[in-house]
């Protein structure tokens, strides 16, 4: 649940002061498309369009540079879209309401960004995303072995949507029944997710990033609010839950297919082929074993020979660091002896286990390994084998995997490309930067094609030994329905906002071993039902 809570905030208003500027102005680049990016920002959302915007936070490197830049570009394509579209009629000639606006909007992406620093991403990303997914997985087929059953003989749970919602309720989910004002239940209902509830936890977002003479007033806070409810997320978590737009990602993220080589045949005299022989392919597989044997052998020597310098690097990221790290011993030893030595000594019997665990139950059960372990019996001693491996690391892992977050994943790059991504899906250039018709949902037939050939995929990568004929289904039959899609979509809000601001769980961010508003899934804390 999320909850308003009174957290001590600035009380003198934004508007009062200056703006903000703790390093230098932003400089415009000579490329064009900054120019051109930063002349629309500055006609729009400053008070003297000669003047430079205040930069959002310190710029550093290019890539802050240019992430600020996209930032300032999206909230000039979102103001001209949906605020001035209807300001400019009420009063034709002020061009000083927008720069306001701006300045509660510098002021709230300030403080998320700080907030950002100071939370625990890597608990988000590598253990509560993970455990939502997976308990998405376990309902969708708990819901699916409940149709068949006395659970689902009666009119009001006929489908599958209605058992999975009555496994997840969700205040912000409501199911919309097209026979409801007959007085008849629809068999196919429609999980609508009510813009109450979004709106709620955007204003409660406001009143914590805002000061208090600035939350105070309804009117900043309404106009905010709407812009980010309307536009933002009325049209994208409806178009994530649909089966065929997961689909696609996936395939965007796999990437398309490799191309396989052809057999090796060698002619004969007369012109016929023939197959390589025996021998010669015991040779090929003996050559390929070796070459794959010293390839491992090389890259365990770099990694030796890094090690002192990785330890290093992970120490310095790390919330404490120790002392630096000179020899190859004292690597191994800090990085897999000493948070052992250090931290399992006082960690209680209860506590959650390493990082990596998630993401492990994640594929088991995605794959379904646990629902009948006698039918896979290979693959349940392969994953039993990981978590050997992965108790064996897992000091070096909690520290590893957060440092691999902070530079390789959460940076100002990645940032920078989501930015750019939803500015051209949600004002493309093509409609001269103002919202674009609504996409052309597909047909029946290419969301089938669609599954066809992303099942064809997964084929190609789940191995062998994991896999059967039915894996492909298992997979993406929990993904199949934007009725079920959807409470996972709202519980990954929830945990996003819960993560960026603790004030909004129940009983505060001290409480949450005991709370009512964490869920334990395999002995991992997750947060949900976030109001």
């Amino acid at each position: 649940m999320i909850a308003a809570a009174g957290s001590p905030r600035h009380t003198q208003s934004i508007r009062s002061l200056d703006p903000p500027n703790p390093v230098a102005p932003v400089k415009v680049s000579s490329d064009n498309d900054r120019k051109a990016a930063l002349s629309l920002a500055q006609r729009l959302l400053s008070a003297n369009p000669s003047t430079p915007l205040p930069p959002l936070f310190p710029l550093s490197d290019p890539d802050l540079i240019r992430l600020n830049d996209q930032i300032y570009n999206f909230l000039a394509l979102a103001l001209r879209a949906f605020v001035l579209s209807w300001w400019s009629r009420l009063t034709p000639r002020d061009r000083d309401f927008l720069p306001q606006i701006t300045i509660v909007l510098q002021h709230v992406i300030r403080t998320l960004h700080q907030r950002l620093q100071r939370a625990d991403l890597a608990q988000m990303i590598l253990v509560s995303f993970p455990a939502l997914l997976q308990q998405h997985y376990t309902d969708y087929r708990q819901a699916q072995r409940k149709l068949d059953s006395s659970y689902a003989n009666g009119a009001t749970l006929a489908s599958i949507h209605r058992v999975f919602h009555r496994l997840q309720p969700h205040i912000a989910i409501h199911l919309q029944d097209e026979g409801e004002e007959n007085g008849k239940v629809s068999s196919s209902p429609e999980c609508v997710v009510d813009p109450i509830y979004l709106t709620a936890c955007v204003d409660l977002l406001l009143k914590e990033c805002l000061p208090l003479d600035d939350s105070q007033s309804d009117l900043e806070r309404s106009i905010v609010r709407e812009i980010i409810v309307g536009p933002v997320l009325g049209g994208v978590l409806h178009k994530l839950s649909q089966s065929w737009f997961i689909y696609t990602m996936i395939l965007d993220v796999l990437g398309p297919p490799q191309a396989s080589a052809p057999p090796v045949e060698i002619s004969t005299s007369q012109g016929a082929t023939r197959s390589l022989s025996a021998f010669q392919s015991l040779i090929v597989v003996f050559l390929t074993t070796i070459q794959t044997i010293s390839t491992v052998c090389l890259n365990f020597i770099h990694l030796s020979q890094s090690m002192v310098q990785l330890a290093n690097s992970v120490n310095e990221s790390s919330d404490t660091p120790l002392a630096p790290i000179r020899t190859r011993r004292q690597a191994l030893s800090k990085l897999f002896s000493s948070s052992i030595s250090n931290t399992d000594a006082q960690k209680p019997a209860s506590a959650p286990r390493g990082l990596v665990y998630p993401s492990i139950e994640l594929v088991k059960e995605v794959l379904d390994i646990t629902h009948d372990k006698r039918e896979n019996i290979i693959g349940v001693s392969i994953f039993n084998t990981l978590d050997l491996i992965a108790g064996f690391g897992e000091p070096f892992l909690d520290r590893l995997l957060p440092y691999l977050l902070r530079t390789k994943v959460l940076t100002a790059t990645t940032l920078s490309t989501i930015v750019s991504a939803a500015t051209q899906n949600l004002f493309p250039d093509s409609n001269n930067g103002y919202p674009g018709p609504p996409p052309v949902i597909p047909s029946a037939e290419e969301q089938a094609h669609l599954r066809q050939k992303l099942e064809e995929r997964l084929k190609e990568l789940v191995p062998g030994l994991l896999s059967t004929a039915t894996t492909p289904e298992c997979i993406l039959d929990p993904l199949s329905s934007a009725e079920c899609n959807i409470h996972l979509i709202v519980l990954l809000l929830d945990l996003v906002l819960v993560t960026l601001v603790p004030e909004f769980a129940v009983g505060g961010s001290s409480s949450v071993d005991q709370g009512p508003d964490v869920m334990t899934l395999d002995g991992y804390e997750v947060f949900t039902d976030a109001l």
